[in-house]
């Protein structure tokens, strides 16, 4: 039962008074002068009589109609509660508006990542290089991402993520229009390693802002949006690359794209204070600044990070080589084969905001990937062993995608809950290069078995490192970093 008041407005369920809420004791509020009768600040007399913040029990009676409260309790109740949710509204939109913008700094990125590539016909006759060499630019661009992320994340916390982003995100969209002028190759090798020094900001910055600006019950949905957009930037890069180049030429496809890099740039500068505490500097009176040493000496971020080499090898095997193998297995052509891929695509992507979802909804983040990973397992060992029709082996591709896509979000939960309160940036930092170092081996290996005339090898070893992935993810745990 809720405890009463008696005063001038009879028996009122009120919450426990003291200092938190800022009212006086109730034997107070009976005595004239003070907060009952008379001219104290809560008589009848006075225009805003102090009634407390109700608690939870006395608002649910008064909901249910079981207590009724007097007209002024009533409308100090109903303007509490309307307080109430306008701010839970204000910071949804809040969060929604952070969400947004860092997901779209992220999806050019991810289109940064690809720009070249579809040019580079094009680009060889004018330029008059090698595809070789168009590839020895590619190369630095990946270079400079993996030698700076970590310490781009040592940067966000001393001087904030925010900053680091928009200098980031300039610099790299810079790059990609000044390749737009590009006339020699060493002027394309510089572009774009100084476009792989910008991109590495993305991870540390960006998840550095989506873990102290959006809540705990939505961190979640928020790392799948972001994993989501960048996905889009690799499905949009082709496409849109080779519509600008065929439209007018491939400079103005890479300056077309570079400009909108350099507007969202300056939009973020413009607008960041929608960040709030995100992406803040380290305050003065935490812990000091994480060090390589702690880094290289923590078990659950170093299997985090041998579970990206582990997923970088496993979904190489698909999304560089599948098509191959399967030519190579089935004797078909190459736009046959490319259904496999692009339903492995499509059923990452489609899953991959359900997977946030999923991610805010268990606290079970290292069985989700357990789970996934097994079935993932089963699926591509099973495409390696063969014997089965070509439209079923495109079934289990697309199926073994989307438990790929499903664990996006709850990798991410799981990287935050290794990394202290002030250093997720970081982390996320040093366990992404783990994505360099799988994309760096995985080549050699799968090509290596291709010119042994091993293709159905491709599948079993990818299942292979995905057995490597649920070994790290039953040793990392769930246990939270201080």
């Amino acid at each position: 039962m809720p405890r009463f008041m008696r005063g001038i407005h009879g028996r009122v369920p009120v919450a426990k008074f003291g200092p938190r809420t800022g009212t006086r004791p109730m034997d107070s509020l009976d005595k004239p002068g003070s907060d009952g009768i008379g001219r104290g600040r809560g008589s009848a007399r006075s225009r805003h009589p102090p009634f407390p913040l109700y608690p939870r029990a006395p608002t649910a009676l008064y909901n249910a109609g079981v207590v009724r409260l007097p007209a002024g309790h009533r409308r100090l109740y109903k303007s509490q509660r309307v307080f109430r949710m306008s701010v839970t509204a204000v910071s949804a939109r809040r969060e929604t508006h952070v969400i947004g913008l860092i997901s779209m700094a992220h999806m050019l990125s991810h289109l940064y990542m690809l720009a070249l590539p579809p040019l580079f016909p094009l680009m060889r006759a004018d330029l008059g290089v090698s595809y070789a060499e168009l590839g020895l630019a590619i190369t630095c661009f990946a270079i400079a991402t993996g030698l700076l992320q970590t310490p781009m994340g040592f940067v966000c916390e001393r001087i904030g993520a925010r900053p680091v982003l928009v200098t980031g995100l300039m610099l790299n969209a810079l790059s990609v229009t000044m390749v737009g002028f590009a006339t020699e190759l060493w002027q394309l090798l510089v572009l774009m390693f100084l476009g792989g020094a910008g991109n590495a900001v993305f991870h540390p910055a960006d998840y550095s802002i989506l873990s102290g600006s959006v809540g705990e019950s939505r961190i979640g949905r928020a790392f799948a949006f972001h994993t989501f957009g960048g996905s889009i930037g690799f499905a949009l890069a082709p496409i849109l690359m080779v519509a600008l180049a065929v439209a007018v030429d491939w400079r103005f496809a890479l300056l077309t794209v570079g400009g909108a890099g350099i507007v969202l740039a300056l939009f973020i500068l413009v607008f960041s204070g929608v960040f709030g505490e995100g992406g803040a500097p380290r305050k003065k009176g935490s812990k000091g600044l994480l060090t390589w040493r702690y880094l290289l000496t923590s078990k659950p971020i170093l299997l985090l990070l041998l579970f990206y080499v582990g997923t970088a090898c496993a979904n190489g095997a698909i999304t560089q080589f599948s098509v191959a193998a399967l030519i190579e297995i089935y004797g078909i052509p190459l736009t046959l084969a490319n259904t496999a891929l692009t339903a492995y695509m499509l059923a990452a992507l489609a899953v991959t905001l359900p997977g946030g979802w999923l991610a805010d909804n268990t606290t079970r983040h290292n069985m989700v990937l357990i789970v996934c990973f097994t079935i993932s397992a089963v699926l591509i060992a099973l495409v390696g062993f063969g014997g089965m029709p070509f439209w079923l082996a495109v079934v289990l591709i697309g199926a073994a995608g989307a438990t790929r896509g499903l664990v996006n979000a709850s990798r991410d939960v799981l990287v935050r809950f290794a990394a202290p309160k002030d250093s997720v940036g970081t982390v996320f930092g040093f366990v992404t290069s783990g994505f360099m170092v799988g994309q760096a081996i995985s080549p050699a290996i799968y090509g290596m078995l291709m010119d042994k005339g091993s293709p159905a090898m491709i599948f079993l070893v990818s299942a292979g490192f995905s057995i490597l992935c649920i070994g790290t993810a039953f040793a990392t745990g769930e246990k939270k970093a201080e």
